[in-house]
């Protein structure tokens, strides 16, 4: 094996270990946030698009956000804007570009970094994107969590070091539960490389 090759072979076991260690602390947080929000299948998920007096995050964004931060080491929060994603756009598995420039993906979105580095996003989805976009059969509009598992650095690609979760009645559920078709460098999906979570969780390794 070359060197290149090794590097990067032991970069994506350090993006791998993290991303398992902050899935576990987020869906616990989670899961204890239902103590004030009661259980996941009651929550109202708004994705009215933001509230531009409140910073351009739809008010149960927020709601959510507020609940589960006393369990996470969050040292920056931005609604929708840049400050807590790294500078330039995201890319998806093909290599093209998707979401917003130094923002995150999708609108109306809610982005905090921890202190390990680590960035997340929160953002809305509707039935149909959760199926085709994110591998998953969930049949209820929900939030999709991007957590991006080595922050700033590259390559800032989706299914590389980015990889989306989904907020169900069971809890947070990897991307790719249901079908991986999305999990393919030659996917036209915009966000090709999403349903690629469950993939790497599951196997431990980014072998696409």
């Amino acid at each position: 094996m070359t060197l290149p090759s090794l590097i990067q072979k032991q970069n994506d076991k350090e993006i791998i270990a993290k991303l398992k260690k902050n899935y576990s602390i987020l869906s616990q947080a989670l899961i204890k946030s239902q103590l004030e929000l009661g259980f996941f299948e009651t929550w109202e998920i708004d994705n009215s698009g933001g509230d531009p007096e409140g910073g351009g995050t739809p008010a149960n964004m927020k709601n959510v956000y507020e609940r589960i931060r006393p369990e996470l080491k969050v040292i920056k929060e931005c609604e929708d804007k840049t400050g807590c994603w790294h500078k330039g756009k995201t890319k998806n598995l093909r290599g093209k570009e998707v979401g917003r420039d130094s923002i995150g993906i999708g609108a109306g979105i809610f982005i905090f970094k921890l202190a390990d580095g680590t960035n997340i996003s929160i953002d809305d989805q509707g039935t149909t994107n959760l199926k085709e976009l994110f591998g998953s059969n969930y049949n209820k509009p929900t939030y999709i969590f991007w957590i991006d598992a080595n922050g700033d650095k590259k390559p800032n690609t989706i299914g590389r070091d980015i990889f989306a979760f989904i907020l169900t009645n069971k809890g947070l559920i990897p991307a790719g539960i249901d079908n991986n078709i999305a999990c393919d460098p030659k996917s036209t999906t915009v966000y090709s490389g999403s349903s690629c979570t469950a993939k790497v969780l599951a196997e431990g390794k980014i072998d696409y």
